[in-house]
């Protein structure tokens, strides 16, 4: 009888949760993802040249470390380190009251000496007029050319003294001799400065150099007026500089190579002392590599992928996440990246800004395929 019972609940048992699962709503199926129309770029295989980085830094094109020729006080510092000041501007003043002074003296000199010359001119026509009348001897009037030529030279004497004095109270104001960035001041206000030291360094920032140590076997495969791409830390992009010349490396140890490129109209961003990173032809041997637009990126993290357009078993393109394995940019490519792994020649993938909207595995319509 206790046995029957025991069956009796078991049945009853498994009725209850047969109608519980029968009560128990079904889940609701996601909602399809819609159809976006996309535009795709073809993954192409292309030659890759090996790259080596090379470090260098950046220098002005022009750079001047001006002095004095005077000795004396500072009076006035007129710019500050940063200033941008034009050709022929006023950048610091030496007291030149004793330069002034000898100036002065010099000008009251060279009066008298044009007066006393003028004088002696009239001397030397009125002998020549009196001689003319048989009115006085020969050497009369000769005597009054000599001192007329000689204070012509006295004239001239003075007029050249008077020169080196404004010569030398125009030493006394450093001008600036190009239109550049005063890059340092080494001088204050009151301090004696003498002949010789810098006082105030001049840059021109207008166009800038790289000098970059390179070896032999490299700087071979480099031409004069060829186009490097350079990469700066804080500068989003590459900078092309152009290579000037490959230079002896006479400095320090003197061995080795310099690699000398000039950067015409460089960004405000980028100043002398800066560290460029400067891509040029490796010696390996070049091969080929998948290469696909910057545009077509998925940027997650630290992983960079790509949406590759394919169909599914029914025949649906469909967006797909791949991630990928990316080599070092070209030295010759700006818009384009290479794959080391990942994605094969002739793939498809969508770029522009549906590539931020897409979802794995989403549909797609492809819409008018990109071009080089």
């Amino acid at each position: 009888m206790t046995r029957m019972r025991t069956g009796f609940l078991l049945i009853a048992l498994t009725l209850l949760a047969l109608l519980s699962l029968a009560c128990t709503e079904a889940p609701e199926a996601p909602e399809p993802l819609p159809t976006l129309a996309v535009k795709v770029a073809s993954a192409e295989t292309r030659e890759h040249q090996p790259v080596a980085r090379i470090a260098g830094v950046v220098q002005p094109d022009r750079r001047a470390q001006m002095g004095t020729r005077q000795a004396g006080t500072v009076e006035s510092v007129l710019v500050e380190a940063g200033d941008l000041v034009e050709a022929d501007q006023p950048i610091l003043r030496v007291d030149a009251r004793d330069l002034e002074a000898a100036r002065t003296a010099a000008r009251l000199q060279r009066q008298a000496a044009r007066a006393a010359w003028e004088q002696a001119v009239q001397n030397e026509g009125r002998f020549r007029r009196l001689y003319e009348q048989e009115l006085v001897a020969r050497i009369r009037m000769e005597e009054a050319a000599v001192k007329s030529e000689q204070a012509r030279g006295l004239l001239e004497q003075a007029e050249a003294e008077l020169a080196a004095a404004e010569i030398n109270l125009d030493y006394a104001t450093l001008r600036a001799p190009f239109t550049g960035v005063v890059s340092e001041i080494l001088a204050e206000t009151g301090s004696f400065v003498a002949p010789g030291p810098p006082l105030v360094i001049l840059e021109d920032r207008s166009r800038l150099e790289v000098d970059a140590g390179i070896d032999a076997a490299s700087a071979m495969q480099i031409q004069v007026g060829q186009s490097l791409p350079m990469a700066f830390a804080g500068i989003e992009g590459t900078i092309d500089g152009r290579v000037q010349a490959v230079l002896p490396a006479l400095e320090g140890t003197g061995v080795g190579l310099r690699l000398r490129l000039t950067i015409e109209d460089p960004p405000s961003a980028l100043k002398p002392g800066m560290v460029a990173e400067v891509a040029v032809p490796a010696t390996q041997p070049s091969r080929l590599r998948v290469s696909i637009p910057e545009a077509a990126l998925v940027r997650r993290g630290q992983m960079e992928g790509v949406f590759v357009v394919e169909p599914d078993a029914e025949g649906q393109l469909r967006a797909r996440l791949r991630w990928l394995v990316l080599a070092a940019r070209p030295a010759d490519a700006r818009n384009w990246v290479e794959v080391e792994r990942g994605l094969s020649g002739g793939e498809r993938v969508v770029v522009g800004d549906p590539v931020d909207q897409l979802a794995d595995n989403q549909p797609v319509t492809v819409d008018i395929p990109v071009q080089d």
